[in-house]
């Protein structure tokens, strides 16, 4: 009985002490990331020698959103831009407000998809066909829910060029519509600062690779020396997909902080987020059962960790805890002001990551029970999703 009680204890030490340094890895990885500069007087600059740009938007039923995105992006400072609307196969108005606004400016280059070829999925489809008829030097890959502020083209082709990279993946300014869903977004941002180094990304011998929905610009020269979108037609992470492809093409890379040149609202709910995160989170996994047992296993394997400090005497367990409040206290401040999201938030971490935990729980649960990822319509089987998917996680 006196070992298990051993076991137990040291159970718990260790459990708070790999929290303590979790807290510190992404603390340290989130020192990493410099943000994108405001550009305060854009006149300044000569913005007619700047390259040609183009923007593509898939969108799918985004017909609430669409028309306020492209005409942000016409009201752009950017004087050489041709921007891209990919109507993919939208059931609501989004095929009529595309062909509206692309016969109201010439910049507007109106692109419809009736037909999802077998073997592709939606959005990485309608990349490849837009990235075909994409006339700029530069393609800035962006969502129909984004908000650009009015310089934030020429400040994010300024920064591109004056770190001499080919591929900028920009981090946007989160604008939660809830408590839960905050909560939910601080933790998913902790998360990711544990996991992704901005100075691996940016090392060309390192094979991480990282890309955001919201901002994947690319230079298109180095894009086309890639396999193309065609290789990652089954890649369900595909913003990450399009990073690992620019690496793999000799492209440099960086991850930055675009916070004051976008913004946008990362889902309505947490029941919303729940089924954005149907398609690409059970690629964490690989598609193998093992593997998903393993990653669910953590979170209850660390609750038990925590169960076991009150195994401890009395002062031991007073300032285990102490400690385990402490780091999220220390770090909360610096991610709030990275991510513009509230503090409590943060310091709500553990909240958070439950909501996540079931989040990628019901992902799984309709992976295995389905045989597949059901998306947009159509049903995509396990081995399909796992011959087709390109990032090695």
């Amino acid at each position: 009985m006196f070992e298990w009680l051993v076991v137990l204890k040291v159970i718990g030490v260790l459990t708070a002490t790999l929290w303590c340094l979790c807290w510190c890895r992404a603390w340290w990885h989130s020192r990493q990331y410099i943000d994108i500069p405001i550009n305060l007087s854009p006149e300044e600059g000569n913005l007619g020698a700047l390259p040609p740009l183009s923007v593509l938007i898939p969108a799918c039923n985004e017909a609430a959103s669409i028309e306020l995105t492209a005409l942000g992006l016409l009201e752009q400072t950017y004087t050489n831009l041709q921007l891209i609307l990919i109507n993919d196969r939208s059931t609501d108005e989004t095929g009529a407000i595309i062909d509206r606004l692309a016969a109201e400016n010439e910049k507007i280059t109106a692109i419809h998809i009736d037909v999802l070829p077998d073997g592709w999925l939606g959005k990485v489809h309608a990349l490849h066909v837009a990235t075909e008829q994409a006339a700029g030097e530069w393609l800035l890959y962006t969502d129909a829910d984004v908000h650009f502020e009015p310089n934030a083209l020429v400040e994010l082709m300024q920064f591109a060029q004056a770190h001499e990279i080919d591929h900028l993946a920009g981090l946007p300014r989160m604008k939660p519509s809830g408590v839960l869903l905050e909560i939910a977004i601080a933790a998913f941002y902790t998360s990711s600062m544990f996991f992704v180094s901005a100075k691996r990304v940016a090392n060309v011998d390192d094979p991480l690779a990282v890309g955001v929905g919201a901002l994947n610009l690319v230079r298109a020269s180095v894009l086309k020396q890639t396999e193309g979108f065609e290789w990652l037609k089954m890649e369900t992470i595909d913003d990450v997909g399009l990073g690992l492809m620019m690496k793999r093409g000799g492209g440099r890379a960086m991850v930055a902080r675009a916070v004051e040149q976008i913004s946008l609202e990362w889902y309505q709910d947490i029941t919303e987020m729940a089924g954005g995160l149907e398609k690409n989170s059970p690629g964490l996994t690989k598609y193998s059962l093992v593997r998903a047992t393993g990653l669910l296993a953590i979170l209850p394997v660390t609750v038990f960790g925590f169960v076991c400090t009150f195994y401890l005497p009395l002062i031991s367990l007073v300032a285990v805890w102490a400690a385990t409040i402490l780091f999220p206290v220390l770090f909360m401040s610096t991610f709030s002001r990275q991510s513009s999201l509230s503090r409590m938030s943060f310091f709500l971490f553990p909240v958070g990551l439950t909501m996540l935990w079931f989040i990628f729980a019901r992902a799984l649960l309709l992976l295995w029970s389905r045989g597949g990822v059901q998306w947009r319509g159509t049903q995509y089987g396990i081995e399909q999703l796992r011959s087709g998917q390109r990032l090695d996680l």
